[in-house]
């Protein structure tokens, strides 16, 4: 990172911040906080590699085999290793970071109340987007999920925000800002931007009849947008939770009122 970096969203700040100051928005960007919020998350999603429910979502979700085809690359083999390499990471944040935060239990519980509250704007752009339209969901390779969606709608959250947010907007800003010494906020820019190209091109947005869904191309791309600056801004446990619900309220919920008896 550059000699900013200590402003480059909540992940990175150092824990040299006065106890008056340390409220929620400060401890629930800190990593100790984040892993235990995203501890259930992680637990749902590796139940879910292991075929619980079903079909296994590690062979229906694309950003997962990403990454653990790039584990592959050194050698390391494993469905799990994504899983174990965020478990790491954010503790190796926490060490590198010298924070003695104690934990607040209450921060985790807020965490979900926040993301829940954040999912708005994404379903008013499927509104605004696509208004009575299907309803853009994980990035699946074969229509609806077979497994259960509860578990698809947590491993997506959780393997996407970590491959597109965390490590590929970390990656391009480490290039622009610290390598080609380009603005700190014109690399932030263009970090989330290239981002969230990459996220909407990750997802199906094929016509069945060839080319592209333009709608859909929109709606991951601004989605993807989206999800960067929460990341920037609010760190990855929020972007997983925001992304991970909004997944479960179009894989589980939504269907499931679709599917109930109209009432006599």
């Amino acid at each position: 990172m550059s000699k900013d970096s200590s402003e480059y969203g909540p992940m990175v700040q150092r824990a040299g911040v006065p106890l008056a100051q340390r409220g929620y928005f400060w401890l629930s960007a800190r990593p100790l906080h984040i892993l235990l919020f995203l501890a259930p998350v992680i637990v749902a999603a590796e139940l879910g590699t292991l075929g619980l429910g079903g079909e296994s979502i590690a062979n229906q979700l694309a950003a997962h085999r990403m990454l653990v085809r790039f584990f592959e690359i050194f050698g390391v083999l494993g469905l799990h290793l994504p899983a174990i390499a965020i478990v790491i990471t954010l503790l190796i944040q926490h060490v590198i970071s010298e924070d003695r935060t104690r934990i607040e239990p209450i921060v985790p519980a807020a965490m979900v109340v926040e993301s829940a509250f954040l999912t708005g704007p994404l379903l008013i752009l499927v509104l605004v987007i696509q208004p009575g339209g299907a309803v853009a969901a994980a990035a699946l390779d074969s229509g609806p999920a077979r497994g259960s969606g509860l578990l698809l709608a947590m491993g997506a959250g959780l393997y996407e925000e970590f491959l597109f947010r965390l490590v590929i907007i970390t990656a391009i800003h480490f290039v622009l800002a610290d390598l080609i010494r380009l603005p700190e906020k014109g690399a932030r820019v263009m970090a989330v931007v290239i981002s969230a190209a990459l996220f909407a091109m990750h997802h199906d947005i094929a016509l069945p009849g060839g080319g592209v869904n333009l709608r859909l191309a929109v709606f991951y791309f601004l989605a993807g947008v989206y999800f960067g600056v929460l990341f920037l801004a609010r760190g990855l446990g929020i972007a997983v939770g925001v992304h991970a619900m909004y997944d479960l309220l179009v894989l589980v919920v939504m269907p499931a009122f679709e599917s109930a008896d109209p009432p006599a």
